[in-house]
């Protein structure tokens, strides 16, 4: 049987790793469903290291556009799917007919795979209509925390389905293992570091007398550290002590102890702690805001993954039919 195309609009905020790991996440499920998805790759000047990670591992509208007319190339997909953290947040230059999907065949399946808005919507009410006059023509809608559904719910009047992370759709992501790090360690990964932050690895570090690898943003930015650097430090490491969704996600994917330095107060944080509500794994939780010294134990006890394995399992099957479903135009066994 002929394989049917489908496209994936999911990578806008260039610098977000959550993105990245989103689209890889969901590239290798729709090939794994019989789908041959290609990535949508905006023309623009530079390229991202996530930009870069995608190029190496996946198909790219820009590597597989023969046609001479960008439009018609667009035009021959069977389904359009977006999804992955902030992706209905339009970034800048972005029009909502574009982040909303209102472009390819008319008769191309769209589906929405856990979208997010950032930390609320804050479309103006003009593009909050059209946002939701768009949203009825996709075929499926899926949310991966508590307050994209209830956004969808209240402020557009769409139901979605609840699914996991496209992270966690994943059971590993392709990297290099181009530099052997000896010896144990514990990886920091903060995307907003603070000096509260910052105690919770100096605590861990005198805990477990392990030396701490700070792969935080700037740091990265600053070293130039790739993707597959990243990968390599989170696969290897003992501990992982972080406030990046991406991170979290990564640790339940590769089974690391982790803990996650997070404000509950922080509307951020949203899709996090849906993600850990789902598997039972809020104790792993620091808030930056209390005396991070009060959960030292964490540094020293493991986290149950037959457990929480068999919890993500059933999840991931339940999503995974979800958008075979939403795919193929079936209705979701109930």
């Amino acid at each position: 049987m002929e394989k049917k195309n489908v496209l994936l609009y999911t990578n806008n905020h260039r610098g977000s790793l959550e993105q990245v790991f989103s689209t890889y996440g969901l590239y290798r499920t729709l090939q794994e469903l019989g789908w041959e998805p290609v990535v949508y790759d905006e023309p623009r000047k530079g390229c991202t290291r996530g930009e870069s990670y995608l190029n190496a591992h996946c198909s790219m509208v820009s590597e597989m556009c023969v046609h001479s007319d960008r439009e018609a190339y667009l035009n021959s997909f069977n389904a359009v799917l977006t999804g992955g953290e902030r992706k209905w947040e339009c970034a800048k230059e972005e029009s909502v007919d574009k982040c909303f999907l209102n472009w390819g065949k008319t008769e191309a399946r769209r589906i929405a795979y856990a979208p997010t808005f950032g930390e609320k919507c804050s479309l103006p009410l003009g593009p909050k209509n059209a946002a939701q006059f768009l949203m009825q023509k996709f075929q499926g809608i899926a949310a991966a925390d508590n307050m994209t559904q209830r956004i969808l719910n209240l402020e557009f009047q769409m139901d979605a389905e609840m699914v996991c992370n496209p992270i966690l759709l994943s059971e590993g992501f392709a990297h290099l293992d181009a530099d052997q790090i000896e010896g144990l360690f514990i990886t920091a990964v903060f995307d907003r570091p603070n000096r509260q932050k910052q105690k919770a690895a100096e605590m861990a570090e005198e805990t477990l007398k392990y030396r701490v690898l700070d792969y935080s943003r700037e740091v990265m930015a600053r070293n130039r550290i790739t993707i597959d650097e990243y990968l390599n430090a989170i696969e290897k490491s003992s501990l992982i002590i972080t406030d990046s969704a991406a991170a979290i996600h990564l640790a339940v994917v590769y089974r690391k102890p982790f803990i996650a330095v997070l404000s509950c107060r922080s509307s951020e944080a949203s899709g996090v702690f849906s993600t850990l509500e789902s598997l039972k794994l809020l104790e792993r939780v620091i808030d930056p805001e209390e005396d991070v010294r009060e959960k030292k134990y964490l540094c020293r006890k493991p986290v149950k993954y037959g457990l929480v394995d068999y919890k993500l399992e059933k999840l991931r099957a339940k999503s995974i039919q979800w958008l075979e479903n939403s795919l193929n135009g079936q209705e979701a066994d109930k």
